[in-house]
């Protein structure tokens, strides 16, 4: 069989019809491109300006997003006796956590996985108990996890010359340089786990704020992962290619894009081990981090209200007038809340469109990296080998998770979650490449992505849908620690005495923990300004 091109693919897709080196098999398959209508975003940007003709409504709190921080702070909120109103663009809730039920197994459409957290991540364990994910703790504080939340074996996997080998790491099979330096490197991230900063705290941990600000350390916010490398004398191809997975896996960028502050922070940061975990660091749901904030806003039960474009924020002395355009309609309409305090989850470069100048000031505003999910609904046979992620080295995507890899009995009917990070430096020609594409071309290039594994999966597809994420997260360029006027290390909540802020841009890494902090941290500081009764913190 001939191996099958883009073009190939393009034509078929464009017809309609799976392709086998360019000829129609017996099957169709369709899909559709989902997610975020960006030209209405976009409106915000441009200045969208119509006349306010909607009712006006009063309510305590207006949650601005639904994403993890957004939800935590509803989460948080309603714990306190807080009503809320959520306002969100999407029609579908999670943010870059959001998940899809349609097909065989409920899937993610972004955050797929939440790895052991800390024990100083207190909120996140308090929502994992909650959830039932944690069972209960060690003498030493030390979570005990439900072991059905824990990822099943095979967990990892990895295609490498020609065959899938087990773990991302196949020793066996490297050349004895990158062999060497892989070795070094990880016992290199032993070291980092245990460093400990001139001033007494954990050079690397989650949250961020608790890292150490020692000046050395510091420094290493001053270049790139790769030039990092570099001066540490790893020159290994396998190894620059394994430590550019974790980036592009975490941060959406490649190794010359990224702090060494943040690709260092990524192998040292997570503490937790235990003998429980001995054979999975990774809590992993069908539908990926979308079971957190599912759980979180079936808690809350805000009143949510999507496709509404908030335009303005406009703090008061007693209350802030919230206005935003309701775009479910065919015509949009006007529509203005009064609250007694706002919460803002949305991106910094999002909430500096909204709030007053003044409170813009207190904002930092993050390069966000541009991603494309794809969901293949497939049936394939059911082997020994096939893991939880499986990735394919050289590929340009990080590779697929099997969503319905933790039910009790594999089916050959599951869908594959597709994951690419576009790591370029260019980071708006990308992102504007990318809103361009038809649904078919990106179609192709998930199959062309997939093909070396995978040569006939296309024949194997019944649906393939596909999701671009713009600004899918924060990039950590070096630098980023000190960003603006805003210390990473030093989350602060109010913009205005009546708006609080609530994004993983504030510590500019997009890890769960981080968003759910951000988001409990707001809905306590609201919640004291309201005169809620006072409860312990949840931090």
């Amino acid at each position: 069989m001939a191996a099958l091109t883009r073009r190939d693919l393009l034509a078929a897709i464009g017809a309609g019809w799976l392709a086998d080196a360019g000829s129609p098999s017996d099957a169709p398959f369709g899909g559709a491109l989902l997610g975020a209508d960006h030209r209405i975003g976009h409106w915000l940007r441009d200045g969208a300006s119509l006349p306010l003709d909607g009712p006006t409504e009063t309510c305590d709190v207006v949650v601005i997003g639904s994403g993890a921080s957004g939800a935590s702070a509803a989460w948080r909120l309603a714990a306190c006796g807080v009503e809320v109103r959520m306002l969100d663009l999407e029609p579908r809730p999670g943010g870059t956590s959001a998940w899809g039920e349609g097909g065989v197994v409920a899937h993610p459409w972004g955050a797929h996985y939440l790895p052991a957290p800390n024990v100083e991540a207190r909120a996140t364990l308090r929502l994992l108990e909650e959830l039932g994910a944690v069972l209960g703790r060690r003498g030493d504080g030390t979570p005990i996890f439900r072991e059905k939340d824990l990822c099943h074996a095979p967990d990892e996997r990895l295609f490498y010359r020609g065959e899938w080998r087990p773990s991302l790491v196949p020793m066996a099979q490297l050349e004895p340089r990158d062999r060497e330096e892989l070795q070094r490197f990880l016992a290199l991230r032993g070291e980092l786990r245990q460093r400990v900063g001139r001033d007494g705290r954990a050079a690397f941990t989650i949250p961020v704020g608790l890292s150490s600000q020692d000046p050395e350390l510091l420094e290493l916010d001053r270049m790139t992962m790769g030039a990092w490398l570099a001066r540490e004398g790893f020159t290994s191809p396998f190894l620059r290619w394994y430590v550019e997975y974790a980036t592009l896996d975490d941060f959406g960028a490649s190794l010359d894009e990224v702090s060494a502050w943040a690709g260092l922070h990524y192998f040292g940061a997570r503490k937790l081990e235990t003998e429980q975990l001995q054979g999975s660091h990774y809590l992993v749901w069908p539908e990926g981090n979308g079971r957190l904030v599912r759980h979180m806003l079936d808690q809350s039960q805000p009143r949510r209200q999507q496709r509404m474009l908030v335009t303005r924020i406009e703090p008061g002395e007693k209350n802030v007038a919230v206005e935003a355009l309701d775009v479910s309609r065919e015509r949009p309409l006007r529509r203005r809340f009064f609250a007694r305090a706002v919460v803002v989850a949305v991106p910094g470069f999002v909430a500096s469109r909204l709030v007053p100048s003044s409170a813009a000031e207190r904002l930092v505003r993050r390069e966000a990296a541009p991603w494309v999910v794809a969901n293949l609904h497939v049936r394939m046979p059911v082997e020994p080998n096939r893991a939880w992620d499986s990735v394919i080295h050289g590929s340009r995507c990080l590779g697929y998770v099997d969503a319905g890899h933790q039910r009790t009995r594999p089916s050959e009917e599951t869908v594959l979650t597709y994951f690419r990070a576009h790591g370029d430096a260019d980071v708006r020609g990308v992102r504007a490449k990318l809103l361009d594409r038809r649904w078919s071309e990106h179609a192709a290039d998930v199959l062309l992505d997939l093909a070396a594994p995978h040569p006939d999966l296309a024949r194997t597809v019944s649906r393939l849908d596909v999701m671009v994420w713009g600004h899918a997260m924060p990039r950590p360029r070096p630098g980023f620690l000190a960003a603006g006027n805003r210390s990473s290390f030093e989350p602060r909540v109010w913009l205005d005495q009546r708006v609080a802020w609530a994004h993983v841009d504030q510590s500019g890494l997009a890890l769960f923990e981080e968003a759910n902090a951000a988001g409990v941290r707001a809905g306590e500081a609201v919640a004291a300004k309201l005169g809620a009764p006072r409860s312990e913190s949840w931090l």
